[in-house]
């Protein structure tokens, strides 16, 4: 599927396309929002902010928490940074957390549009540990002009389809639907994250590219090339992990945790090097899964992965840049979303070292420009 695509149903579905819009990236943390305007063909920054969700969760909640609102905190928490980032737009694209929701890719025979619905359905029952009719279901065939032949694989004959399947729980949806009508826009759509951190990430890279979306609650691991997803896999291990760890190891309370963890990150050679320890144990099994996301692809594709984006508010972890690509012996570069649309030049410097943390409010923004 390519990423430059519409997404449909649940996870978008835009209409006629506006002159202004905002992307809000709700986290399990924090939610960013981003508003791009187009004008006279170009596509320029309005406003970006950020908000933490602790202090919403409790009375001594603190940033980088990982949270669980209730419809009416989180509803206050958006309008709160919508008027704080001074958002003007009246159309707005909502991310849908990868933790809620579940992306895989099938291999089907090749068979008439009517009835590869049927098996998609029968397929899918094997990934998605629910009933279907719990939740809402989509799909996307790779084109045969992006798709592989089975040249990899050693057969000759092309006899399957790969198929891009994503699907989120009913519930999810109408939690959004029910926090959407609270908010003042004429027209809100929903996308799953991960497809507008990859819109917000890449540029025109033809070759196999690895984007790493380093989350508060989990990771996610994408691998493209010409637009199309061709590896997919999330992980339940994220930063608010690690500031975890460090609470524990230290007896200390999660704000202090932070800010070590902000402090040291993967500083060999930090002083305190018991933090750095813990730090770097928090990280070994993200880097393991991602060693093998690796090998999978290398092994199917028979092509190696020439650049890693790394995305997320976990990407401005203290020399993870150069620890990965050490280890990978990958090109490895933060994401800089915000150089997809003009902006004042004094600011240049701190868009790009923000740019990580805003990769998916960017990516749901120019969805709805595009």
């Amino acid at each position: 599927m390519s990423i430059l695509d519409s997404l449909q149903s649940a996870f978008s579905g835009l209409g006629s396309k506006k002159d202004s819009f905002v992307g809000i990236d709700i986290g399990s943390s924090a939610i960013k929002v981003v508003q791009l305007k187009k004008e006279k063909g170009r596509i320029l920054l309005d406003t970006y902010g950020e908000v933490a969700l602790g202090p919403y969760q409790k009375e001594d909640g603190v940033a980088g928490e990982l949270t669980n609102l209730e419809i009416e905190p989180l509803t206050k928490a958006i309008k709160n940074l919508l008027s704080q980032a001074n958002v003007t737009a009246t159309n707005a694209l909502i991310s849908i957390s990868s933790a809620t929701s579940l992306i895989f890719i099938l291999k089907v025979p090749q068979i008439s549009q009517r009835e590869l619905s049927g098996v998609i359905q029968n397929e899918a029952r094997k990934y998605i540990p629910v009933p279907l009719t719990e939740v809402s279901l989509d799909y996307w065939m790779i084109p045969k002009n992006e798709s592989y032949s089975d040249d990899h694989s050693g057969s000759s004959k092309d006899s399957t389809i790969d198929v891009l399947v994503a699907a989120v729980r009913n519930e999810v949806v109408t939690r959004y639907n029910t926090v959407s009508k609270s908010l003042s826009f004429n027209d809100i759509q929903y996308e799953i994250e991960t497809f507008s951190a990859l819109r917000g990430s890449l540029k025109h890279e033809l070759s196999p590219v690895m984007i790493i979306d380093l989350g508060a609650s989990g990771t996610r691991m994408s691998i493209v090339e010409h637009g199309v997803v061709r590896k997919f896999r999330a992980i339940s291990r994220g930063s608010a992990y690690i500031s975890s760890s460090l609470q524990k190891s230290f007896e200390i309370p999660f704000k202090e945790a932070e800010a070590m963890k902000r402090e040291i990150g993967l500083d060999k050679s930090a002083t305190n090097s018991e933090a750095y320890n813990v730090i770097e144990v928090g990280t070994e099994y993200i880097f393991s899964e991602l060693k093998n996301v690796i090998f999978d692809f290398e092994k199917e594709y028979k092509k190696p992965i020439s650049k890693i984006i790394l995305t997320g508010g976990g990407a401005l972890l203290k020399n993870i840049q150069p620890t990965i690509e050490a280890r990978f012996n990958i090109n490895t570069v933060h994401a800089n979303p915000f150089s997809k649309a003009l902006s004042p030049e004094f600011l240049e410097d701190v868009l790009r070292q923000a740019g990580p943390e805003f990769a998916v409010a960017t990516g749901l923004a120019l969805q709805g420009l595009e």
